[in-house]
């Protein structure tokens, strides 16, 4: 069996944060290229491997990883996490049953994780059917303000029921982990997360790639991944682009909104 090792340096102090966090959801909100997404999938690993063992010596667990499209599923979701964890186990997709992966690795210690990952869209009636009977360990809410409140709210009642007592071992750690670009004010992730600020969520803030210095959007020297980045990523990328585009997907800044209307970004 191949031996495949991970070294898992968070790039920037809220992936750090988030990284580290133990709470039962955990969301995290960046602009683009911030490592927000390969840092939740790379988090999803690690929780796996600390799940208790069984008597066997085997830590179970399932996930699902939602999306709200069935291609953005494909080629963003499934895309990003085979390119990562492509060789822990077998990928299969096709047929009425989702598109599943099932980790199948060891550990130093000679324990055995046993996981898998389901991919679900819900455009797809058939996927929203099937989640209404999973019994899960986790689930990852990939493009968090792409998802109506109401699927979220599904989700989080499916967790924490896998592995059960009958199976010889409980979840070490159960809830959901979110990543997303920042959403409008009247979007509900806005309300949880600057108002409601429910128990047990856990919500990181990731500095933009850029911030405004006057008239001007310059690079923010707190912007998180850029290690891993193009040279100038952000300062390219915001040329020819709206203002208000600048300020939501490079800035990381909410949209403003007016009479239900996207208007302008807060600064």
């Amino acid at each position: 069996m191949p031996t495949v090792e991970y070294v898992i340096k968070p790039q920037g102090e809220v992936l750090q944060q988030y990284f580290d966090s133990s709470a039962e959801v955990q969301i995290i909100r960046g602009p683009l290229g911030s490592g927000k997404t390969i840092q939740t999938i790379l988090k999803i690993v690690e929780l796996m491997a600390a799940q208790a063992p069984d008597a066997q010596g085997v830590r179970k667990s399932r996930w699902v990883a939602v999306r709200n499209t069935y291609s953005e599923l494909f080629t963003t979701t499934i895309k990003d996490w085979l390119e990562i964890h492509g060789d822990l186990g077998e990928f299969s997709a096709g047929g009425k049953k989702p598109p599943e992966q099932k980790l199948d690795f060891y550990l130093e210690d000679n324990t055995r994780v046993e996981a898998e990952m389901i991919f679900l869209s819900f455009d797809r009636p058939d996927h929203i059917k099937k989640a209404r009977g999973l019994q899960l360990t986790g689930v990852w809410l990939n493009e968090v303000k792409e998802l109506p409140k109401a699927i979220v709210d599904i989700m989080d009642l499916r967790v924490g029921r896998y592995p059960s007592k009958k199976d010889g071992a409980e979840p070490s750690w159960f809830g959901m982990l979110g990543d997303t670009n920042s959403p409008d004010e009247d979007h509900w992730l806005y309300t949880l997360a600057e108002e409601v600020k429910p128990k047990g969520w856990a919500f990181f803030h990731q500095p933009g790639g850029l911030i405004k210095q006057g008239d001007e959007w310059v690079e923010n020297p707190k912007a998180e991944n850029i290690n891993n980045l193009p040279k100038d990523y952000y300062k390219r990328g915001k040329e020819g682009k709206h203002e208000d585009w600048i300020a939501n997907m490079l800035g990381n800044l909410y949209g403003f909104v007016s009479d239900g209307k996207p208007v302008h970004p807060r600064y």
